[in-house]
């Protein structure tokens, strides 16, 4: 049996067994194994034969406690799971339970979350260390959490779910490591907050709640090997002082953990979702994200959309005039490349080898910055978006330049507009003290656009650092 497999148990609530049937002595050795990634300490670890099965017991409360010192309290549900050995290399695992987590660090945040039931049943894949499957349900979630920031109320949040369910699967990379995909649908999202608007300031109550939530993650090359091994050299470094002693083997941990994974895409929605505010009710149809990242690789990338769509606003906030011309959908979606995290991440490990406690960073931070940044720069994408409404739509797209090399970021831009007319009515509509500034403020903007059958065209340029034109007019600069 390979140990190093049951590095999953932190992470994915899982482990490994030996060979059936379940005996004393395979669970001594199963304990040694766990500890191997979870530490020594009494009462974390517990392992039972049970049949055919061992039953393991984990138990972080012991782990919490280890931060006494610096006033940090918690308690967490032991998690219960039994654990089958097909003789194949997988493990059938399983968990049915309730799950209640309080942490506490002073001066900074309180966190509650209870889960009246959460259960999953799947199955390990020691060749992947990751699930090739695992599907599983929960219900009755609540998260209380309540932030301190200095001169500030504090900001509490209280969010929960009625029930939801999960389902996900893992095969191997292509290129080494594992692929892996999940799926997450819940319904029933509740949020009410007290946020703080400034210092001085009394909290101000905001409450959202949701139809429904849906969410794909996808995910490929991820080095759980590497990663777990990493998390285990956490547990067995608990102060500031043993993780100082031991520098070097953080630095051999992560340099063979790189690049953790290839690339990972999160996406979902949020249905029929209302926000109750002090101003009253702002609602949405549907509310869309995205975030799709790269691991530290040479090719870095970091990409994030949303969308939204159906808006409506309390009465009264929009004057009539406008009301018309209320965006329905909006859509942005930006992502960030030209960057080498890779490199950037080994320049920063290759920091922890000097000595004299890193006192001047100037040198190691110059060099971090050339290697993450191989050309000085980085490039930022806007993506094809748009900003709709009755009877008109902006669309937009373009990308930019920008960094400590380049003091004038420098880039190209198209925006398209179809219904100017729909707009210009309105604007005739507005107030006296409004319409004639602007007015001429869109007039001028539609001399400076090109026709192409019913929209209006503006080509921004700006690749020459000092220099903006629309549609080959300069407006600053040379061209």
């Amino acid at each position: 049996m390979k140990k190093h497999a049951l590095a999953l148990i932190p992470f994915l609530m899982a482990s490994a067994a030996v060979a059936e049937p379940a005996t004393e002595d395979g669970a001594a050795h199963l304990t040694e194994v766990f500890q191997t990634y979870l530490g020594t300490t009494e009462g974390v670890v517990t392992v039972a034969a049970n049949g055919d099965a061992y039953d393991l017991t984990l138990d972080a409360t012991p782990l919490i406690a280890l931060g006494k010192d610096s006033g940090v309290t918690g308690t967490v549900t032991p998690v219960e799971l039994s654990v089958t050995d097909n003789g194949d290399g997988t493990w059938d695992v399983s968990m049915d339970q309730a799950i209640s987590i309080a942490v506490s660090v002073p001066n900074a945040f309180d966190l509650k979350e209870d889960v009246a039931s959460q259960s999953f049943e799947g199955t390990f894949d020691e060749s992947l260390m990751a699930f090739s499957a695992i599907k599983g349900e929960f219900s009755g979630v609540k998260v209380t959490e309540t932030i301190q920031t200095p001169d500030q109320a504090p900001t509490t949040a209280e969010v929960s779910l009625d029930k939801g369910s999960f389902e996900g699967t893992g095969v191997a990379g292509a290129s080494g490591g594992a692929d892996i995909g999940l799926t997450l649908t819940a319904s029933g999202l509740t949020e009410a907050m007290q946020v703080s608007p400034g210092p001085g300031q009394p909290p101000m109550p905001i409450s959202l709640k949701a139809e429904g939530l849906s969410e794909v993650i996808k995910g490929s090359g991820f080095m759980f090997d590497g990663i777990f091994k990493t998390t285990a050299w956490v547990v067995a470094h608990p102060d500031q002082d043993a993780r100082k002693a031991d520098l070097a083997g953080f630095k051999t941990i992560i340099t063979g953990a790189m690049p953790f994974f290839g690339n990972m895409d999160a996406s979902g929605k949020v249905t029929k979702l209302s926000v109750d505010t002090p101003v009253g009710t702002v609602a949405l149809d549907e509310l869309g994200f995205n975030v799709d990242i790269n691991g530290a690789v040479a090719d870095g990338k970091f990409r994030e959309a949303f969308s939204l769509s159906g808006l409506t606003l309390p009465p009264g906030l929009v004057p009539a005039w406008a009301a018309p011309i209320l965006p329905q959908k909006l859509s942005l979606d930006v992502q960030v490349t030209d960057f080498d995290a890779a490199a950037g991440l080994t320049a920063a490990l290759e920091g922890l080898d000097q000595t004299g406690g890193m006192t001047d960073m100037t040198a190691q931070n110059q060099k971090m910055q050339a290697a993450f940044l191989p050309k000085g720069a980085v490039t930022i994408t806007l993506n094809p978006g748009s900003l709709a409404g009755d009877g008109y739509e902006l669309t937009y797209e373009g990308a930019m330049v920008a960094g400590p090399n380049t003091p004038v970021p420098t880039g190209t831009a198209k925006v398209t507009l179809i219904g100017a007319d729909k707009l210009q009515a309105a604007l005739q509509a507005a107030p006296d003290d409004m319409k004639a500034q602007a007015m001429m403020g869109f007039g001028m903007a539609q001399g400076m656009a090109k026709k192409d059958g019913d929209k209006l065209v503006w080509e921004i340029d700006a690749s020459k650092p000092g220099a903006v034109s629309v549609n080959g007019t300069a407006l600053m600069g040379g061209n």
